[in-house]
């Protein structure tokens, strides 16, 4: 246990941890929004789809945990290379921020991840914990999303988790060794279309709820 903890603990390691928090909250967002574009079915198909997921019973349970499990090592693990890296280069990095091919992703990683888990925390206590146990959710959605400010907010992360994703999807296989020179292209191109699909489905909902 002490000798994983410890090869955690260095540079690669941590990279390889942010890798493999970062692919398996990418799944979670592909399998979320599933779930999520049964809203524009109505309130019955939207209910369908809650009550499978609340069947699953100690497994969801089991998931949740360790979600959370994962956005702790992911999140904590980010801030402590963020500031390695500003210390081991606190000159230099005012130049590399915007030179050497860096995307505007990869420049803001830092600020879209931290901006993305404070959306997570505000979207957690809306949609999750404030309806009643065992409560239809879909008056719920209806109701945040008719108001103008919370539908601002939310755009606002999608966008910070779009651009989070456009970088940290390509990277991840980049930090656990799976990339090539003649993958990495095709990797970069997935990361824009998961970032692309990540961003219209997620903000298509609160802009068609607003508008009807």
């Amino acid at each position: 246990m002490m000798d994983l903890i410890g090869r955690i603990a260095t540079p690669v390691g941590k990279k390889m941890l942010m890798g493999i928090t970062g692919l398996g909250f990418c799944g979670f967002l592909v399998v979320h929004l599933a779930g999520n574009l049964t809203l524009f079915r109505g309130a019955g198909a939207f209910a369908e789809y809650t009550e499978k997921l609340h069947s699953l019973g100690l497994l969801l349970t089991v998931s949740e945990f360790v979600l959370l499990l994962m956005a702790l090592a992911h999140v904590l693990t980010g801030v402590v290379l963020a500031l390695e890296n500003w210390r081991a280069r606190p000159e230099r990095y005012q130049v590399t921020a915007r030179h050497g091919g860096r995307t505007l992703g990869s420049a803001t990683m830092i600020y879209t991840g931290l901006l993305a888990l404070s959306f997570i925390v505000l979207h957690l206590i809306g949609f999750k914990f404030s309806p009643p146990s065992g409560a239809s959710r879909y008056p719920v959605v209806v109701e945040t999303f008719s108001r103008l400010t919370y539908v601002g907010a939310y755009l606002l992360g999608i966008l910070a988790i779009s651009f989070h994703v456009s970088h940290g999807f390509w990277s991840a296989f980049q930090s656990l060794g799976a990339n090539g020179e003649g993958s990495t292209p095709f990797l970069m191109r997935c990361a824009t279309w998961l970032a692309v699909g990540v961003g219209i489905g997620f903000g298509s909902i609160p802009l068609v709820f607003f508008l009807l």
